[in-house]
């Protein structure tokens, strides 16, 4: 399973050489799957601007885009996990984990939300579609991440062994070069995008992921940080704004500040992987709470399945955003994770069933 989504021990590179425990992930991924089910919410939001008053699409619009970050970290923090050199692993081996692991709930879950996409939305589903949805990589809108993911596992082992080689500013030139052309648009319009390339404009965050992890941190870092989001996170809502009043909900240029590629994007998601990293770095595992540990190990569940509990909460409070956007967006995120949280520690419990969600 994807390694910033999974909640088991991981192990970092000390100074000595010997691994060490890093305390944050388990708090990255909670919030991170908060600001997920954060911009699926507000986002079913943003798309009414035609029909929402001005005032409740702008709560929707903020929202959104403050939750921009959350699908960069948990590439960073996968890439934190698995670039570090000091890890020894075979190839066979490496590869052989991985597909066991997200070979199963890649299966179970593709095959379960084309048969949602069907019974709940509507959608007339045929082989044919669905074939193409699954060369394309989009067999549901929040799944396009296993097949991201698998194609970052992919290249881990030679990323890893590359970046072992080179001193830190080298990664730093790396990181930037390759998130930097990615914000250009340069794999995207030369490489068709489906299943097997989604990964390449991601191996930036991938790769920034291992830099910012062997960083130091200090308060000037974090405040510098928060300055960055904050600035990075007004600039999208109000460039999204100006974008919408501009070319409407219908011209793909009105979200394109919203894209996980897009500069301030980009800047957002390195300023709260620092804050974050911060926020939760306590200093040891015995200081990780064990409701904390147990919801880190439930995060790439929970990620999998809140689209049923959202779906069908959004299909009754929806029609109240035209008069409280901020309740019903509160009300939705608060009450889908706590319901898919449940449900997947429950899972988790269960033998046989507990691989399709960890």
């Amino acid at each position: 399973m994807p390694v910033g989504l999974d909640g088991r021990r991981e192990r970092v590179r000390a100074d000595t050489g010997a691994p060490a425990f890093l305390p944050y992930a388990d708090g990255i991924r909670i919030a991170a799957i908060l600001a997920v089910v954060g911009v699926h919410s507000s986002g079913m939001a943003v798309v009414r601007y035609a029909t929402l008053p001005p005032a409740q699409w702008w709560i929707a619009n903020v929202i959104d885009s403050g939750c921009r970050w959350a699908v960069p970290v948990f590439v960073m923090l996968s890439g934190a996990l698995l670039l570090d050199p000091a890890r020894q692993e075979r190839w066979a081996e490496f590869y052989g984990k991985r597909v066991r692991r997200l070979g199963v709930p890649l299966v179970v879950w593709t095959a379960f939300y084309l048969v949602w996409t069907s019974a709940f939305l509507g959608e007339h589903v045929t082989i044919g579609w669905a074939a193409e949805k699954l060369y394309q990589g989009l067999t549901y809108n929040h799944l396009y991440f296993l097949f991201l993911i698998l194609g970052l596992y992919g290249v881990t082992p030679v990323l890893r062994a590359c970046l072992g080689r080179l001193s830190r500013s080298a990664r730093w030139s790396i990181a930037v070069l390759a998130l930097g052309l990615a914000a250009c648009g340069v794999p995207q319009a030369d490489i068709p995008s489906n299943a097997f390339t989604l990964f390449l404009p991601y191996v930036g965050y991938y790769v920034i992921g291992r830099v910012l992890a062997d960083r130091p941190i200090s308060r000037h870092g974090i405040a510098v940080a928060l300055a960055a989001f904050a600035g990075a996170t007004a600039l999208i809502a109000m460039g999204t704004a100006s974008r919408f009043a501009r070319w409407g909900v219908d011209d793909w240029r009105a979200l394109a500040l919203y894209d996980y590629l897009s500069p301030a994007v980009m800047i957002q998601s390195m300023a709260a992987f620092v804050v974050l990293r911060g926020l939760f770095s306590h200093g040891g595992a015995g200081r990780i709470s064990m409701l904390t540990r147990q919801l880190g190990l439930a995060a790439f569940g929970i990620y999998l399945v809140h689209r049923v509990p959202l779906d069908v909460l959004h299909r009754h409070l929806g029609p109240m955003l035209a008069t409280g956007a901020l309740p019903v967006i509160t009300v939705e995120v608060a009450v889908t994770y706590a319901v898919s949280a449940a449900a997947v520690l429950a899972m988790l419990r269960l033998p046989y069933v507990r691989h399709t969600v960890r």
